[in-house]
């Protein structure tokens, strides 16, 4: 599907505009946020799980486990210069975008000071260690932040915002170099659907307190490393509501969408968040592990204001339960409108304690703000 450039008056005027720090006119937010900016490239190093340790040539910060998603159990430790840590269990997701086969991927933080790993029960899966300082800048441009507002007639009316303000891809750092081969092909070409759902996930490591680079290191992962060639989610969440733009979906300025959503109408560009069911399904990830510990109130927070201006934007009642029709294959699933990873794959995702207050901590209060 060719994109359309909708970056016109008109398209502003109907709910699209450009945000700085605080609301100001496209002009203005263009002048102040177009100009070059740098981030380290993600480095990377893999090697082959054989139960013994690895000790990766430079730094790094976190370790990657890929293999066939089956049911069975992993775990790392790390060596720092006063001996090896405890073992840590490893979360899998099953995921991947639904033209390759599904992977099931785990991350685990690294503790200052690493120099070697160790990962058992994962015979033969690839591990990958990242490392997300010391990489060469890569310069980039452009604005650094949008927002999408579901204000106007034909959108429902909200408690509270309507309007979701996005750091763009730009704005985080986003290596675009990553969505192309060597002969500057588009390793993933988007496709768009009508939205049907809505899920949550969680990347389900600690984060480093950098969560731009932590989002670059979901996106170099799953471009390079996975061979995706893009970020699997549609938007991601940090510790403190950031909100980042995740999937590439074009060159007009709509962010997750093919050009302006409208209720009923608005088609996603399909990600890789939930093997078997990405078309016409918006996937949100909150950067953290929530298996035993709930997100931040600000993510929180700013999970429902993006799940309620979704369903406004798209028409999708989050109140509803569904019979979702992959667009791709016709199978029909019943499913929540606002569901989680878990409810679509044999998953934790997005974390045992996070998904036993789901629906009172979060589908609820988006419901809430619905009627």
């Amino acid at each position: 599907m060719r994109r359309r450039t909708l970056l016109t008056t008109a398209t502003a005027a109907a709910g699209l505009s450009t945000l700085a720090p605080a609301l100001v006119t496209p002009a203005a937010a263009s002048a102040a946020t177009s100009g070059a900016r740098t981030a380290p490239r993600v480095l990377t190093e893999t090697t082959t799980a054989t139960d013994a340790p690895a000790h990766p040539a430079r730094r790094f910060d976190l370790v990657a486990v890929a293999r066939p998603p089956e049911r069975t159990s992993a775990a790392v430790r790390f060596e720092r210069a006063d001996g090896w840590g405890a073992w840590q269990d490893l979360h899998f997701h099953t995921e991947g975008p639904d033209h390759l086969d599904p992977v099931s991927t785990a991350v685990a933080r690294a503790p200052e000071g690493a120099t070697g790993y160790q990962v058992r029960g994962a015979d033969g899966a690839d591990l990958t260690a990242l490392n997300l300082r010391d990489g060469e800048d890569v310069t980039f441009g452009g604005r650094e932040r949008v927002t999408l507002s579901a204000e106007g007639d034909e959108y429902r009316t909200l408690s509270g915002t309507s309007a979701l303000p996005l750091r763009t891809r730009a704005g985080w750092g986003a290596d675009e170099s990553l969505r192309f081969d060597e002969d500057g092909t588009d390793l993933w070409p988007a496709e768009f659907h009508r939205v049907q759902a809505l899920t949550v996930h969680h990347t389900a490591w600690e984060t480093t307190g950098d969560h731009a680079a932590d989002v670059r290191a979901v996106y170099a992962y799953h471009a390079a490393e996975l061979g995706w060639g893009d970020i699997g989610y549609h938007l991601l969440i940090d510790p403190e509501g950031v909100v980042y733009e995740g999937r590439h979906s074009g060159e007009d300025g709509v962010p997750v969408f093919s050009g302006l959503p409208r209720p009923g109408e608005a088609a996603s560009v399909t990600a890789g968040h939930a093997a078997g069911f990405n078309h016409a399904n918006i996937g949100v990830c909150l950067l953290g592990d929530f298996t035993d510990e709930l997100p931040t109130r600000a993510a929180q927070d700013s999970l429902v204001a993006v799940l309620r201006v979704l369903c406004a934007l798209t028409g999708v009642n989050p109140a509803q339960r569904i019979e979702y029709v992959n667009p791709a294959t016709g199978a029909v699933t019943p499913q929540e409108a606002v569901a989680r990873h878990r409810d679509w794959l044999a998953t934790e995702c997005p974390g045992n304690a996070f998904a036993a207050v789901f629906d009172s901590a979060i589908r609820a209060r988006v419901v809430r703000g619905w009627s």
